[in-house]
């Protein structure tokens, strides 16, 4: 049987992305036709799969997709926890007084607080 699907394996024209040369490649009619021994092999490493020539999804374990899924997402998280950080920050007795100071005052007072703050940038 693994003699068969080598010979099913197909060569992918001029792939999207130079990256999905480097894949296996199966058509999506030996994939539907021959699923286990397609899914054998993307048990051993991603494989392509192609529509009319052209590849269209990649087929991978879940394990694969779970830590590239992991990498994905690892940028955000870190800025979720900086963002966390920074709320905690604000969270305390000095802040809120201030927040409520801020929301508590007059026109005037807010300009005269703005100029102020904008001569203190200037220096």
């Amino acid at each position: 049987m693994m003699a068969n699907i080598a010979n099913t394996m197909k060569t992918l024209p001029a792939p999207i992305d130079p990256i999905l040369s480097e894949l296996r490649a199966f058509d999506a009619s030996t994939l539907k036709n021959q699923f286990r021994n397609v899914a054998e092999q993307a048990a051993k490493g991603a494989v392509a799969i192609s529509r009319y020539s052209r590849p269209e999804l990649v087929l991978m374990t879940a394990a694969e997709y779970v830590r590239l899924e992991k990498l994905r997402r690892a940028p955000f998280d870190a800025l979720t926890g900086q963002f966390d950080e920074l709320v905690a920050k604000m969270q305390t007795a000095k802040s809120r007084k201030a927040v409520q100071a801020l929301f508590g005052a007059t026109p005037a007072g807010l300009g005269t607080a703005a100029v102020k703050a904008a001569k203190a940038n200037a220096r």
